[in-house]
């Protein structure tokens, strides 16, 4: 499915459908989120529904998303697993999903929702851990939150052919400007620290 055909599709819901479509769709619909949003923003550049409305609507759909699967994984986790094991795909996006974890921790989850595959599952099996919710929402809503005004940004300011582009180099793009922000981080950390043996 292409961007013309999720434009079309954003055009027919309107703002509520918009909403419970990437809500459940998220759960159902293999289709990227990438492609999703950026169609989304380049929809709302033609100024047929409003904007802001727009980009509020697919990042409160969004949310409501990922705490559904982290809800899932808190509550009903053994269950879903259970029934995962017998589904050999959906096993080793949850591997994947599970070394990541192993690896980085919370920060895995701060960065989920940039890596595609991963974003319904990673919420998932911090719900399943038992992260406490507020711990989980005062890091993966921000998270969202600037995932989404990029992507929305791209859709909605650059031309379809940009965006085709920008999506299919979308993991090599991301993968750049996550490198960017965690040596950005680690300088200013640096720095403090410095700072801090100055003073003393």
């Amino acid at each position: 499915m292409g961007i013309n055909d999720v434009v079309s599709i954003v055009r027919e819901l309107g703002y509520i459908g918009l909403y419970f479509w990437l809500w459940f769709g998220a759960f159902a619909i293999p289709i990227p989120n990438e492609v999703i949003v950026s169609a989304i923003g380049f929809f709302a550049s033609e100024n047929v529904l409003i904007p802001w409305k727009l980009f509020i609507i697919t990042y409160v759909g969004i949310l409501a998303a990922v705490t559904t699967s982290y809800f899932l994984g808190r509550f009903a986790g053994k269950t879903v697993l259970l029934f995962i094991k017998k589904r050999s795909k959906s096993q080793r996006k949850f591997e994947r999903a599970r070394l990541l974890i192993e690896k980085h921790n919370v920060f895995a989850l701060a960065f989920s929702y940039f890596v595609p595959g991963l974003r319904i599952i990673i919420p998932f099996l911090f719900g399943f851990s038992k992260l406490s919710f507020l711990k989980f929402t005062a890091i993966l809503y921000p998270a969202i939150f600037i995932w989404v005004s990029m992507i929305f940004s791209v859709g909605f300011f650059a031309g379809d052919e940009f965006i085709t582009v920008f999506l299919k180099y979308y993991e090599i793009v991301i993968a750049g400007l996550v490198g960017i922000a965690v040596v950005y981080i680690m300088i200013k950390i640096k720095r403090m620290r410095n700072v801090r043996k100055l003073s003393h």
